[in-house]
């Protein structure tokens, strides 16, 4: 009778010992279902505002950009500090290197001439086939287009018929009519300055590139079969340099004012 009580007694034991366990089982799945749960409902697309990741990338290229434009000026103005704190002893240093600070402003603005490698493109009448002069007119924003392609395939300086493009520069064409549906071309001007045919644009700055960009995108079939215009490029190197005028023009801000929040030349 003992064994028996004894017997029962062990089997109600391990019975609870099975139902804890089981018990801290289901206990550990519920946890591992809530946890799981929790991630999933945490886990979140990236959120770029409704932009699309082509716009996202190059937003992204050009703040990469504009850091390493940061990182030089930082670098400019440091190197700039240790010349003056290098010249501190001498007066005149200090003068000599504020002055060549000041030149090559006047080089970055052009009011002062440049020399160097470079091209000169001539546009000018075609002449006459057959006996007919071919003729189409050239426009002001296809002269603009021929500067900036310029400009992106390193041309440091450029000249348009004898005046300096500037950062204040215009290419416009005044007095345009309209006499039915035919269009009268106007005057152009460059730096309010009229300038007519042959038009020449100088640029110094890498010249193959510049010759390439130019053959490329315009070429002398643009000009020669489209406007009826013949399209001559010189190069100038080495000991045959290209010689750019200064600007002439008056530089006067009335609007535009420096941003002192920049903590630009303090």
């Amino acid at each position: 009778m003992r064994e028996t009580r004894q017997k029962e007694g062990w089997m109600m034991g391990n019975q609870s010992i099975n139902k804890f366990r089981l018990s801290l089982f289901a206990v550990s799945v519920l946890l591992g279902v809530m946890l799981t749960t929790q991630m999933t409902s945490n886990k979140k697309e990236p959120n770029f505002g409704g932009a699309d990741i082509i716009t996202v990338k190059n937003a992204l290229a050009y703040e990469s950009k504009h850091h390493e434009q940061l990182l030089e000026q930082i670098h400019e103005m440091e190197r700039k500090i240790q010349e003056y704190q290098g010249a501190a002893g001498s007066r005149d240093d200090v003068l000599k290197k504020m002055n060549e600070d000041l030149n090559k402003a006047k080089v970055e603005a052009g009011l002062i001439p440049l020399e160097g490698n470079g091209i000169r493109i001539e546009i000018k009448d075609a002449p006459a086939l057959f006996g007919i002069a071919p003729s189409s007119h050239i426009w002001d924003y296809e002269l603009q287009f021929l500067i900036n392609l310029l400009k992106a395939n390193g041309a440091q300086a450029v000249s348009f018929n004898g005046q300096r493009i500037v950062t204040t520069t215009g290419i416009r064409e005044v007095g345009v009519q309209m006499q039915g549906d035919t269009v009268i071309p106007g005057i152009m001007q460059v730096n309010f300055t009229p300038v007519t045919m042959p038009y020449v644009v100088e640029a110094i700055g890498d010249v193959d590139k510049m010759k390439g960009a130019v053959t490329t995108y315009m070429g002398k079939d643009f000009f020669r079969i489209e406007k009826g215009k013949d399209l001559v490029i010189t190069e100038f190197r080495d000991g045959n340099k290209l010689r750019l005028p200064a600007y002439t023009g008056s530089v006067h801000y009335q609007h535009a004012k420096e941003d002192k929040a920049e903590g630009a030349g303090k």
